[in-house]
């Protein structure tokens, strides 16, 4: 296994991404604590028990550009 040292470019593009999921992190929680307080306060048999994910801006590779193979 071989390791190459990243560009500067290339750190700023790991920053900007990280960023991005920690943002998508906390408006997800934040959601998900909207969605458990509302169905909190609604009477019994209100409302789904089916939990919902919003996409992640990690999954499949998208966030970070790059294609499979290229790390």
């Amino acid at each position: 296994m071989s390791y190459h040292r990243l560009t500067p470019e290339e750190i700023e593009d790991l920053r900007a991404e990280m960023r991005a999921a920690g943002h998508w992190m906390k408006a997800e929680m934040a959601r998900r604590r909207r969605v458990r307080t509302e169905t909190e306060a609604s009477p019994p048999g209100a409302g789904s028990t089916e939990s919902v994910q919003s996409p992640s801006p990690m999954s499949n590779g998208g966030a970070s550009g790059s294609a499979p193979g290229n790390e």
